[in-house]
């Protein structure tokens, strides 16, 4: 990992303030933002409901910080660099088995087979390999944090709990996939979004 990145584990002494559920196109991309890693509310729905981002994709300016809240259990954060044009369908093909004509539905229960994930140009980006022997994504090729690991991370279980956070400094420019790293929540909950790092005072894209 980067001297120049920087990744700060720990239990939050203060409830934050989450960002907005969504950047107005325009406006100047801001250099912190605050993502709930699973369903803010209590209780939760159940499964696969309850296993998203919000919101599922952010823009920040280089240099600048995401913060991802932790809610609920058995979570792990996981960060890869992808193209550019890489959009949700993409990835979400590479969690069909075995052909994308016939993709598993979200909630489906095939989280132990081998899923090959490629961004939007094509490149493979993650291969999750098969459960045995573990029940985590753990692919490190390109892989900028892996927080939780093998050890899952101990998210907020009731509105009146401080939430665990990870946050994590963006030093280039690009496109980014954040993944949960427990292997159903991301190949069958779909439990992932998207981080884009624009240059310093550069506003975010108009649509």
């Amino acid at each position: 990992m980067s001297k120049r990145t920087s990744l700060y584990i720990g239990v939050a002494l203060a409830l934050t303030l989450a960002a907005p559920l969504t950047q107005a196109r325009g406006m100047l991309a801001p250099t912190d933002v605050t993502v709930q890693f699973g369903q803010p509310t209590f209780p939760q729905d159940p499964a696969p409901l309850n296993h998203f981002l919000d919101p599922d994709e952010v823009t920040i300016q280089k240099g600048g910080t995401v913060t991802f809240e932790i809610n609920g259990t058995n979570h792990g954060v996981a960060i890869y660099p992808v193209s550019v044009g890489t959009m949700r369908a993409d990835i979400e093909a590479g969690l069909c088995q075995p052909d994308p004509a016939t993709c598993n539905p979200q909630g489906a229960t095939t989280g132990n087979m081998e899923y090959l994930v490629m961004d939007g140009s094509g490149e493979l980006i993650i291969d999750t390999g098969t459960n045995p022997p573990s029940n985590r994504v753990n692919d490190p090729t390109q892989r900028l944090i892996y927080a939780g690991g093998p050890v899952v991370l101990t998210g907020r279980t009731t509105a009146e709990a401080l939430p665990q956070q990870i946050q994590y400094r963006f030093e280039k420019v690009g496109r980014y996939l954040v993944i949960c790293s427990q292997r159903t929540h991301f190949i069958n909950d779909r439990m992932f979004g998207f981080v884009n790092v624009v240059r310093k005072n550069q506003r975010i894209p108009e649509e």
